[in-house]
């Protein structure tokens, strides 16, 4: 049976892109960008996001606790769809920067259970490339101090490592600072 595998990052992990280098690999695969789905559906209930940049930096201003609980419903129902056909790759991070520090907004233990993934990756880069990387491409992301981003890191892999906990899964912590292609061609190796 295809794998279901739950992705996750501070922001500048090398999320995205280390999933379109796998993508290139794995054509087959399919990627619920949760950011990217969380912005259409923001969108379209109000006029205060007009794109994912503009959800990064307004995030708790505009994105409600209900709008991730729906959010969520619609992801266990794309997971049942497809995790009898293909490999399924889920690209969330429940823990946002804020303006008064951070904010976690989690899958509840049942509906963790519901996703049921096979693995938990997490994608990690140090604080100073994290800087470096919002930096260059700010992609509507706050710069984090050297402290945030640390903290942001930790946080994010403190909520795999309880995803991996509730449901009885490893959790693997990759670091993005390596060759990218190198990286995708070890991801490949654990959805074959």
């Amino acid at each position: 049976m295809p794998k279901v595998i739950y992705v996750t990052g501070a922001p500048a992990a090398g999320k995205s892109s280390t999933l379109k280098a796998l993508r290139a690999l794995l054509p087959n695969i399919q990627v619920w960008e949760y950011g990217e789905r969380l912005t259409e559906y923001v969108k379209d209930r109000s006029e205060g996001v007009s794109d994912q940049n503009d959800l990064r930096s307004k995030s708790a201003l505009v994105v409600t606790p209900d709008d991730v609980e729906q959010l969520d419903r619609l992801l266990l129902e794309f997971v049942v769809s497809n995790r009898s056909k293909v490999p399924v790759l889920i690209d969330s991070h429940p823990v946002t920067k804020e303006e008064y520090g951070f904010r976690i907004t989690a899958f509840s233990q049942k509906d963790v259970q519901s996703l049921a993934p096979d693995e938990i990756w997490v994608f990690y880069a140090g604080p100073a490339e994290t800087r470096r990387r919002i930096e260059k491409e700010s992609g509507g992301r706050p710069l984090p101090s050297e402290e945030e981003a640390r903290m942001h890191t930790s946080l994010q892999a403190g909520v795999a490592a309880t995803y991996g906990i509730m449901v009885g899964k490893p959790v693997y912590l990759f670091d993005t600072e390596t060759d990218q292609q190198i990286l995708a061609a070890k991801l490949k190796t654990r959805i074959e």
